[in-house]
């Protein structure tokens, strides 16, 4: 039970902090009323990429020996060190969010994942038996993700709120994942 439980942590903590900025996003195509079919097709198939891409970098990580798959941990450091001091510099979240079609909020989803294959591919890699277990978990945040992304996206002041603070929330939490990886693995 304990090891269930702790991939289920896991799972949804690596959700969150590579998502907010995916939060972000969805709370916009919901207050520009984008339909939402369109949006939630769009975060699942984009999604599934990640999924897909993380999934086979952490197969290629099977050929590393164990003991050296803590320095995984290293991608999410690096991830959150370079969004804590870069940013999105000159990226509007608005000018991200132009695309409207199921395709292109597939694509947008999936170009902003980066930091979700970063922290996926070492979490896989060291969770090597929970893997469904935390996929499935991932799917079914997805749906909450857009749920609360559709409510944000009808109050203007949550909205200014989210855009205001989550880049500075998700740098925090890149550095937190890499340095757990990097200490207990």
């Amino acid at each position: 039970m304990t090891s269930t439980l702790t991939a289920l942590t896991a799972g949804v903590t690596s959700f969150a902090a590579t998502n907010i900025d995916d939060l972000v996003l969805l709370t916009l195509f919901f207050a520009r009323r984008v339909p939402t079919r369109r949006i939630v097709a769009g975060q699942y198939l984009g999604f599934a990429g990640i999924v897909v891409v993380s999934l086979l970098g952490a197969w290629a990580a099977f050929a590393i020996p164990q003991p050296w798959i803590k320095w995984l941990g290293v991608l999410p450091l690096l991830l959150g060190l370079k969004e804590l001091f870069l940013g999105h510099r000159g990226t509007t979240v608005e000018a991200r969010a132009s695309g409207y079609g199921v395709a292109s909020i597939a694509l947008l989803t999936l170009s902003n994942g980066a930091d979700n294959v970063g922290v996926y591919v070492p979490l896989f890699a060291i969770r090597r038996g929970d893997v469904w277990l935390i996929v499935a978990t991932y799917m079914a945040l997805i749906a909450v993700w857009c749920a609360v992304a559709r409510w944000l996206g009808s109050h203007a002041a949550v909205l200014g709120v989210v855009d205001r603070w989550g880049h500075r929330i998700t740098p925090l939490v890149l550095i937190g994942l890499g340095i757990y990886v990097l200490a207990f693995h």
